[in-house]
């Protein structure tokens, strides 16, 4: 009778446990909080001083890894660093060879020396597998079989909870990450429709690059073109930092940014600026944040170098991820596209010998300037030039030599007019030209007689022997000489006429 009794009481006891427990598992969907809700909860039930659960993270062989997290709770004061080192050291030979559960009282004599004294251990299993291991600890009290296998009933309650915490962080995961893969889709769709709607390149790819930052939370992000005559980087485009950055340049191999180049791999750099490979820059005037993350990934042509991305986090909160290097290397491809157009186009539309654009689309940007000057009532220029006697050069030097001579008077044009504002031109031939925007005539003759006067003292020579050139050039202006872009081309070429008729190397504006 007292045995039946005894078990009554044990099973209802048990069932008081089961029925605290059952009540955490409908109100946590996490598994620390589960877990640890469970062991405050077992740690008033067993009255005991210390309650600890260490996971398994390694299936195969049953053993937690040193990174395995001990959750630990305690009714007396934080338990010291020995004590958790103890427990977690007790647990972890527990689970090197588990068992139904084990029992440890200290005898009376060794409970003033050890840190832990009485406390008992069951292994969680969850389908076949184990999970890991409860542990309950008291000073003052031995524990009993009979608490073994409550605790361990107890305990196996908690496996289809635990299961569905796993299940609900599954699901959350996976729903985070269809949205985030749908948010990259829509996002790398904008950039390849930003690719077919006739942006400059600066504009394009200040378009990519806000979408990727988006994206990804990126505070500062920054191009650097690759030239290479001087085998450096420069600054291109910068988008989150005032635009003194643009003056920063790097050889190959310099920083991190040279590194990519060089190796042609994306860096990922997770100490930011404290990186040993990073660079530092100063300049007066600009305080530079701190970067906290940094990503660099080179902008190929196959195997040849065209530049870099940059991607700079500016907070401690946020870092670059390695995850992020697929997204950023789709918008990378896309950029380096974009430079290969725009590489195309400009071979499309220049001269290849003097790196003038082509009389194609001189006329079509000179019926632009028109309408554009028109519209907002503001004068521009046009100068013909032409190279004196140059037919002569060709039959007494020949072909190559008269091609050397049409690339010398090129760069002297482009060398005296305003980079992306003029705009220089090859007819064909020796016939030269410029469209000065913003230039009444008399602008243009300051510009023309000084381009006039360098290629006069240009100084050639051909077997040992000195070659003098001139140039001639006409000039007519919008709206003095004309309104439409024909009699504006006429007109310059009459005022070229009479500098050639009049004697040459000089320059005339046409008449009103």
């Amino acid at each position: 009778m007292k045995e039946k009794s005894r078990f009554l009481f044990r099973k209802y006891r048990e069932l008081k446990l089961i029925q605290k427990l059952d009540t955490l598992t409908d109100r946590y969907r996490k598994h620390d909080q589960l877990l640890y809700n469970s062991l405050k909860t077992i740690s008033r039930f067993f009255n005991c001083e210390l309650a600890a659960f260490l996971p398994v993270q390694n299936q195969n062989t049953n053993q937690p890894s040193e990174e395995s997290g001990l959750i630990l709770t305690s009714i007396v004061p934080e338990p010291s660093d020995k004590q958790k080192s103890a427990v977690k050291k007790i647990l972890r030979d527990f689970l090197n060879e588990p068992k139904d559960f084990y029992i440890e009282n200290s005898p009376s004599e060794d409970k003033k020396n050890s840190e832990i004294k009485n406390y008992v251990m069951v292994p969680m299993i969850l389908r076949n597998d184990i999970e890991g291991a409860f542990f309950i600890a008291n000073s003052s009290n031995n524990f009993t079989e009979d608490d073994a296998e409550t605790l361990k009933n107890a305990c196996s309650q908690l496996d289809n909870a635990v299961e569905f915490c796993r299940f609900v962080k599954e699901h959350r995961g996976a729903l985070q990450n269809l949205s985030r893969r749908t948010r990259e889709l829509e996002i790398l769709y904008e950039m390849s429709l930003s690719l077919n709607y006739g942006y400059d390149i600066e504009t394009l790819t200040r378009k990519i690059l806000e979408n990727v930052m988006n994206l990804l939370k990126i505070d500062r992000a920054s191009i650097m073109r690759y030239d290479q005559k001087t085998d450096e980087l420069s600054t291109f485009l910068v988008i989150g930092e005032k635009q003194k950055i643009r003056l920063v340049k790097l050889g190959m191999s310099q920083g991190i940014a040279g590194l990519a180049m060089a190796s042609g791999k994306p860096i990922l750099a997770p100490l930011g600026s404290e990186d040993r490979r990073f660079l530092p820059f100063s300049f007066t005037g600009i305080k530079i944040k701190k970067i906290f993350s940094f990503a660099c990934i080179p902008l190929m042509n196959e195997e040849t170098p065209i530049g870099v991305i940059n991607l700079s986090m500016l907070s401690a909160k946020k870092s670059i991820k390695q995850s992020h290097l697929e997204t950023i290397s789709v918008a990378a491809n896309m950029i380096s596209l974009a430079f290969q157009r725009q590489e195309f186009y400009q071979m499309s539309i220049k001269d290849e010998l003097t790196g003038l654009f082509s009389f194609r689309y001189f006329k079509e940007r000179l019926a632009e300037e028109v309408t554009r000057s028109r519209r907002y009532k503001m004068p521009f220029s046009l100068v013909l030039f032409d190279l004196d006697h140059f037919k002569s050069v060709n039959d007494t030097y020949g072909h190559p030599f008269g091609n050397i001579v049409l690339k010398k008077v090129s760069d002297i044009i482009i060398k005296n007019i305003r980079v992306g504002v003029d705009m220089p031109a090859r007819f064909g031939g020796e016939e030269l030209a410029v469209i000065l925007p913003h230039t009444d005539s008399a602008g243009a003759e300051i510009v023309s007689q000084r381009i006039r006067a360098q290629v006069e003292e240009l100084s050639l020579e051909f077997e040992k022997r000195k070659v003098k050139i001139s140039i001639s050039g006409g000039i007519s202006s919008f709206p003095n000489h004309s309104n439409t872009a024909d009699i504006l081309l006429k007109k310059a070429d009459e005022a070229l006429y009479k500098a050639k008729e009049t004697g040459r190397n000089k320059v005339v504006i046409a008449l009103t």
